[in-house]
């Protein structure tokens, strides 16, 4: 653990001036400003809510393919990863460590917009009737959407290239596209790109609901607990097996590409 500790330290001090600090900073600026600055930001409060979201597991859904294909290169120009499989006596330690950097990195990123986004909403959008709760709990949640996109990620990086990195998360983006249409419904809880659009859904279903408010056109009907069980079940299980597979992939791994 105490050497757990030290490698995932040292990931941010080799980090903090580098692309990776900046952009995690950057980005819950521009997503705020484009919330609240266009169109998004001038529906009603539960879809002022949907929005934000929708574009904040977007947004770190590319970000995190991006972000990986970055360190993994980085890492591979600083002599081939070799300094990472060579400088713990458990190399595993030292991709783990990279991992929690980045997500530490993300988590702090979504709940930095989230608070912006506050700001924004009291002295801009004029919005008084804010679920606080709500927002922290959702943004909790997109968090542990993106998990696995980044394990995934940084497993392509790393075996493979960034080439392919990039691909699959641009791919990605296609896919979330084409599945958060009802062409979806059937298997979207398979797909990971698309679990932060369908769960804000959810959310924005049960709090219609509980407002005793009329469901929108836009809301699809399918949308059901049965639904939600099984996406919620389905992410879980995923991603564990995502992170236990990527823990065994470095622990075998000896730094060549397939």
């Amino acid at each position: 653990m105490i050497e757990f500790w030290h490698s995932y330290k040292a990931e941010f001090f080799k980090n903090r001036h580098s692309i990776f600090l900046r952009a995690h900073i950057v980005l819950p600026f521009l997503l705020v400003c484009l919330m609240t600055f266009t169109r998004l930001g001038k529906s009603s409060d539960l879809g002022i809510f949907s929005n934000f979201f929708k574009l904040i597991g977007f947004a770190f859904s590319l970000l995190a393919a991006v972000l990986c294909a970055l360190i993994a290169d980085q890492e591979k120009q600083a002599g081939h990863c070799q300094i990472m499989l060579s400088k713990l006596s458990h190399k595993t330690t030292s991709f783990i460590s990279q991992l929690c950097m980045l997500l530490t990195m993300c988590l702090g990123a979504i709940f930095f917009a989230i608070l912006l986004f506050f700001i924004s909403m009291k002295l801009i959008l004029h919005i008084n009737s804010i679920n606080y709760l709500l927002y922290f709990k959702t943004g909790a949640l997109i968090f542990l959407c993106v998990i696995f996109l980044y394990s995934l990620y940084l497993i392509l990086a790393y075996h493979f290239n960034t080439a392919v990195c990039n691909i699959t998360g641009f791919a990605g983006v296609i896919i979330c596209a084409v599945a958060s249409t009802g062409q979806g419904d059937s298997v979207w809880m398979f797909l990971p790109w698309v679990w932060p659009i369908r769960f804000i859904n959810f959310i924005v279903i049960s709090q219609y609901k509980l407002q005793g408010k009329i469901l929108p056109k836009e809301i699809f009907f399918s949308y059901t607990q049965n639904g939600l069980n099984a996406g919620l079940t389905s992410m879980i299980i995923m991603t564990i097996c995502c992170i236990i597979f990527y823990i065994l992939s470095f622990h075998f791994w000896e730094g060549r590409q397939k």
